[in-house]
C-alpha cells in the first residue's frame, strides 16, 4: 500500500475516518471495525497492533458501557437485583462503544497510512501554518531522542528512590532539562539552517502499478467522502 501516491492514501484515510464519525449505524460500525483491523494487519504485518489498540480502548469503553447501563432510564434487565441495569442503556452503550471504537481505529489507521516524512511534508505545505511549524519540524528528531533518554532517566530515578514527595522536584528538574535541551537544539539549528533546507531531487517516473494503485485508493477515498457528504 505504501507503493502508491501519499495523497491517495490520505484521501482513503479521510474517507474512512469521515464514515466512522458520521455514520450512526451499528452494522456500519461493526463492518468498519473489521475493515480497519484488516488494513492495520496489512500495514503492520502482524495482529499485535490491533490487540494493543483493543487493550487500550477497553479503558475508555468499559466506563461508557457501565454509565449508560446504570444511569439510562428504561426497562430493567434484572429487576430482582438492586443494580438498575436498563435494556435501553445497554443498547445505547454498545452502539456508542462501537462508534467510538471505529473512530479510534480509523484515526490510528490514518496516522499509519502516511509515513513520518510524508506527514511532515504535507504539514509544511500549509500556507500559514507551515511557515510557523518549520522550525519545530526540523527540531523534532533531535528533541525526540533527547526527551526519550530523559524520560528513561526520570523513570529509573523514580523507581530507585520510590519517594512520592520528591516526584514534583524530579518533574521540575525534567522540565528544566527539556528547556535546556530545546535551547541547545535551537542554537544548533540556527547555525546549520542553510544546510538543512530541502533540495529538489530527481524522481523516477511512476510505474503502471504505482498509478493504478494510487488511482484505486484515491477513488475509494473520494467515494467515501462523497457518500458522507451526500
Amino acid at each position: 500500500m505504501y507503493n502508491s501516491h501519499p495523497m491517495s492514501r490520505l484521501l482513503l484515510g479521510l474517507g474512512l475516518l469521515s464514515v466512522s464519525v458520521m455514520s450512526p449505524s451499528m452494522i456500519v460500525a461493526l463492518l468498519l471495525l473489521f475493515v480497519l483491523a484488516v488494513l492495520l494487519r496489512v500495514l503492520d504485518g502482524h495482529v499485535l497492533t490491533s490487540l494493543r489498540l483493543l487493550r487500550l480502548l477497553r479503558w475508555f469503553l468499559i466506563p461508557i458501557l457501565l454509565l449508560h447501563a446504570l444511569f439510562t432510564p428504561g426497562q430493567l434487565l434484572m429487576p430482582e437485583l438492586l443494580i438498575p441495569i436498563s435494556r435501553e442503556g445497554v443498547v445505547q452503550g454498545v452502539i456508542l462503544s462501537l462508534h467510538l471504537g471505529a473512530v479510534f481505529f480509523a484515526a490510528m489507521l490514518m496516522f499509519r497510512l502516511l509515513k513520518q516524512a510524508e506527514w511532515l511534508h504535507y504539514i509544511l505545505l500549509w500556507p500559514y501554518l507551515g511557515q510557523r511549524l518549520t522550525v519545530y519540524v526540523w527540531m523534532m528528531n533531535g528533541m525526540r531522542m533527547s526527551i526519550t533518554a530523559l524520560l528513561h532517566d526520570f523513570r529509573a530515578q523514580f523507581r530507585w528512590r520510590k519517594d512520592w514527595p520528591r516526584a514534583p522536584l524530579l518533574l521540575m528538574s525534567a522540565f528544566k532539562q527539556v528547556l535546556a535541551d530545546a535551547s541547545e537544539h535551537a542554537c544548533m539549528l540556527w547555525l546549520r539552517w542553510p544546510a538543512l533546507m530541502p533540495v529538489e531531487a530527481n524522481q523516477a517516473s511512476p510505474t503502471l502499478q504505482y498509478c493504478v494503485v494510487s488511482l484505486l485508493l484515491g477513488s475509494m477515498g473520494c467515494a467515501t467522502l462523497l457518500y458522507v457528504c451526500l
